[in-house]
């Protein structure tokens, strides 16, 4: 895989992740309004102290009606990403992507936004200085991102008693905001599923760093996270988790090859 194979695949997933997370928000987009749970009337008083100017521009960025403007702008730049090979559709996702997680004071949809913000960047840079050691270190960027990303999270679970008993599982299944089916929520109560589902994330999380030791073992572990994210988009509708992260997998096969080539 060159570096022009990898950044046009990872346009591709950005595109798709990007999209997505707009339609997710413009489907719900009375709840930006000022009337609204995520009123920007209310949001703006944090910035009371704020230079006149920051407070102008933040006015007409993130108002309702700006917002608005950002997501209809970053759904076009989503959807000219996989034709156009110029670097402004990157930038602008990022630029889109940056505005929203400052209007939600970080992020809306947790880790899937700062991942879509860590592909979104690789490729504008990538695009932006192709056939140079800038575009390798934004796919090494990328590829660190995702590794740690797994490594992190799995260290974190693991020192959770929860979640080497599988009890945290059997929680998460029933919490209200995820909707999960009743057959699902059925079948993950049982302590012997959970607890091998548990263990078995556990064992890809914290072993993902593995990936960057052998192109086999690295697509082993890619396509069981594939596996894992699908799931995660089926049962608990994590859908933007699912194509921000496959977005970024490409420029760890790259690295990978690139390594042992």
């Amino acid at each position: 895989m060159t570096v022009d194979d990898a950044v046009a695949w990872m346009a591709r997933g950005l595109a798709l992740a990007a999209a997505v997370a707009a339609l997710e928000l413009l489907r719900v987009r009375r709840a930006l309004a000022d009337t609204g749970v995520f009123a920007w009337p209310v949001l703006r008083r944090e910035l009371a102290g704020a230079p006149r100017g920051v407070r102008a521009v933040a006015d007409a960025v993130l108002s309702y009606r700006g917002t608005l403007a950002v997501l209809a702008l970053q759904l076009a730049a989503a959807l000219a990403l996989p034709w156009i090979d110029h670097p402004a559709p990157a930038w602008i996702v990022f630029a889109t992507s940056l505005a929203i997680a400052i209007r939600f004071r970080g992020a809306y949809n947790g880790g899937s936004d700062a991942m879509l913000l860590v592909v979104a960047l690789a490729v504008a840079l990538a695009r932006s200085a192709p056939d140079s050691r800038l575009a390798l270190a934004a796919l090494g960027y990328a590829a660190a991102q995702l590794v740690l990303s797994y490594f992190i999270a799995g260290v974190a679970k693991l020192a959770d008693p929860a979640w080497r008993r599988g009890t945290a599982l059997r929680i998460v299944v029933r919490l209200p905001q995820y909707q999960v089916a009743a057959a699902a929520q059925a079948l993950l109560s049982r302590p012997v599923i959970t607890r091998v589902a548990a263990w078995a994330m556990l064992a890809f999380e914290c072993g993902f760093p593995l990936a960057l030791t052998d192109r086999t073992v690295c697509l082993a572990l890619l396509a069981f996270g594939a596996g894992f994210h699908l799931t995660n988009a089926i049962v608990f509708g994590l859908n933007r988790f699912l194509w921000a992260w496959l977005a970024a997998y490409p420029a760890l096969v790259f690295w990978v090859a690139r390594l042992h080539g």
